[in-house]
C-alpha cells in the first residue's frame, strides 16, 4: 500500500513538474519573441536613449524597473546584457550603474539557479540543446568545477547567461556559485557601464575607445575560451 502511494505521489509530482516545465518554456519563448523588436532597438544608440527615457519616466521607482530589466535579461539568456549595462552607466553613472547591474545580475542568477534545480536538465536542454551542453561537459569534473566556473565567467566573450544555466546543473554549492558568478563578472560589467557613464557625460571619443578596447579583449577572450575548453577536454581524455 505504501509502495503504491509512493509511486502515485511520484507520478503526480512528475506530472506537475512536466506541466510547470511546459508552462515556463512557453512563457519564456513568448517573452523572447515579444522582446525581439526591443532587443534590436537596444543595439542602437537611439534604442538605448529611448529605454533611458522610459526608465526615467518612472522617477524614484526607475531604479527598481531597471533592476527588473536586468533580472529579465539574465533569465531570458538570449537578451544581450551589454546594451542594458551601457544604459545603466548613462542613467546612474559609473558606480550607481555598476551597483544596479550587479544587484540585478545576482538576483537573476539566483532565480535561474533554483529554476534549473526545480525543473532539471530537460528544461535547460529545451533552450540550448544537447550540443551546447556538451561543450561545457568539463564542468562535470567536481575537482575543477569552481576554478573553471570562475575562469569561464571572468573571460570576456563567453556566453555568461547560458553558463549560469549550465553550471546550475552541476553539484556546485549555491552560496559559492553566487559569489563566484557575481565577482568574476565585475570586470566585464564595469567596462560596459563605463562606456555608458562616459556617454552620459558627453565624452563620445573616450566611449568609443573603451568600446573598441573592450571588443578587442572580448575577441581574444573568445579565442582563449575555445583553447581552454579544448585543453581541458584533452586532459580529461588522458
Amino acid at each position: 500500500m505504501n509502495t503504491k502511494n509512493k509511486n502515485g505521489d511520484k507520478k503526480r509530482n512528475d506530472t506537475i513538474r512536466l506541466i510547470l516545465l511546459l508552462a515556463i518554456v512557453v512563457i519564456m519563448i513568448g517573452v523572447t519573441i515579444a522582446l525581439i523588436p526591443q532587443i534590436k532597438d537596444l543595439l542602437t544608440q537611439e534604442g538605448r536613449e529611448a529605454l533611458k527615457e522610459r526608465i526615467d519616466s518612472f522617477g524614484f521607482w526607475g531604479i527598481l524597473v531597471f533592476i527588473g530589466i536586468q533580472i529579465l535579461q539574465i533569465v531570458i539568456a538570449f537578451i544581450p546584457g551589454e546594451p542594458i549595462e551601457i544604459v545603466a552607466g548613462i542613467l546612474y553613472g559609473m558606480w550607481g550603474g555598476l551597483a544596479a547591474s550587479i544587484i540585478g545580475i545576482l538576483i537573476g542568477t539566483i532565480s535561474v539557479f533554483y529554476l534549473v534545480k526545480l525543473l532539471g536538465k530537460p528544461f535547460v536542454n529545451t533552450f540550448f540543446g544537447e550540443e551546447k551542453l556538451n561543450k561545457f561537459r568539463i564542468l562535470n569534473d567536481e575537482r575543477k568545477l569552481e576554478l573553471l566556473t570562475f575562469i569561464l565567467f571572468l573571460i570576456p566573450g563567453t556566453p555568461k547567461d547560458i553558463l549560469i544555466y549550465v553550471v546550475s546543473l552541476t553539484k556546485i554549492k549555491a552560496s559559492r556559485f553566487f559569489i563566484i558568478a557575481t565577482l568574476s563578472r565585475l570586470p566585464s560589467v564595469a567596462s560596459s557601464v563605463l562606456v555608458g557613464a562616459t556617454l552620459g557625460r558627453g565624452n563620445f571619443i573616450l566611449s568609443i575607445v573603451i568600446f573598441l578596447v573592450t571588443g578587442a579583449i572580448g575577441v581574444v577572450g573568445i579565442m582563449f575560451n575555445d583553447k581552454l575548453m579544448k585543453r581541458f577536454r584533452t586532459s580529461d581524455k588522458e
